[in-house]
């Protein structure tokens, strides 16, 4: 009796032993598993202050303005003459009084100037219109000298148009206009164009 005794409380603290060790993995497996989410917050921490230094200074200033410019209103403009235009000057400037887009209100089509208002590139897009039989060369103009030209003659019979566009890196107060080089007969009305739209910063 005192043998089974002995040897049911020797199985018992087998038993207790082992409950202990189980429960002592358990701990230790939730020990690394805590130590690892531990270092895994520690690194993002640290990549949040390097990107924290990073934008401190010219580098966040930078990244504000950019925010802020392309938060504003976009400048674009589409004009075109509404009567016959004759004997325009070399030189003068082409009137475009009929504004049908203005975002940005940086087209005057009393004067037919586009003045920037916003750095950036810009694309102008134009076409003239003339009568048969004659023939036209249009300048784009950018404070004053001649950017691209636009020539076309019309032989016999039929109308001829001088189209052409550009792209325009302006900054602000640049102002940009289309010229007459050369015209012979009328202007037509209605299908002689200027537009232009800022493209990017």
């Amino acid at each position: 009796m005192i043998f089974r005794g002995l040897l049911l409380l020797c199985l018992i603290g087998i038993c207790s032993a082992s409950e202990e060790v189980i429960q002592n993995q358990h701990l230790l497996a939730r020990i690394e598993a805590l130590e690892i989410t531990v270092k895994k917050l520690s690194i993002s921490d640290n990549c949040a202050k390097a990107l924290s230094t990073k934008c401190e200074g010219n580098d966040s200033d930078l990244l504000n303005k950019r925010l802020e410019v392309n938060s504003l209103t976009p400048v674009a403009f589409s004009a075109y003459i509404n009567h016959f235009v004759s004997n325009i000057a070399i030189g003068a400037v082409i009137p475009f009084e009929k504004v049908t887009t203005n975002e940005g209100n940086a087209f005057n089509g009393g004067t037919g100037i586009f003045t920037c208002t916003q750095s950036g590139l810009y694309l102008f897009m134009w076409n003239i219109m003339v009568d048969h039989g004659y023939s036209t060369q249009i300048n784009l103009i950018v404070n004053g000298a001649i950017r691209r030209w636009s020539h076309a003659t019309a032989i016999n019979s039929g109308y001829t148009n001088a189209a052409n566009h550009d792209l325009v890196r302006l900054n602000e107060g640049d102002k940009v206009w289309i010229a007459n080089e050369r015209t012979s007969g009328e202007i037509h009305p209605h299908h002689t164009t200027f537009s232009g739209v800022l493209l990017s910063l």
